[in-house]
C-alpha cells in the first residue's frame, strides 16, 4: 500500500490527464462515437477526480508516515 501512495504522491497529474484524454479520444473516434470530444472530456474529468483524490490521500499518507 505504501508504494501505491508513494506513486500517487509523485505522479504528474497533468501528464496523466493529457494521456487519458488522448487515449479516450482515440477510443471514441475508433468506435465511431458522434460526440467523441464531449465523451472523452467527461471521461477525463472523472479520472481527473479519481487522480486528485488519490493525490490527496497520498499526501495525507506521506504526512502520517513522516510523523511517526
Amino acid at each position: 500500500m505504501h508504494s501505491v501512495m508513494r506513486f500517487f504522491n509523485r505522479m504528474n497529474a497533468l501528464v496523466w490527464l493529457a494521456g487519458i484524454f488522448v487515449a479516450h479520444a482515440a477510443l471514441y473516434i475508433a468506435l465511431g462515437t458522434a460526440t467523441w470530444f464531449t465523451t472523452a472530456l467527461l471521461a477525463t474529468c472523472f479520472y481527473g477526480a479519481v487522480i486528485l483524490v488519490g493525490k490527496l490521500i497520498g499526501t495525507y499518507y506521506k504526512d502520517k508516515e513522516e510523523s511517526k
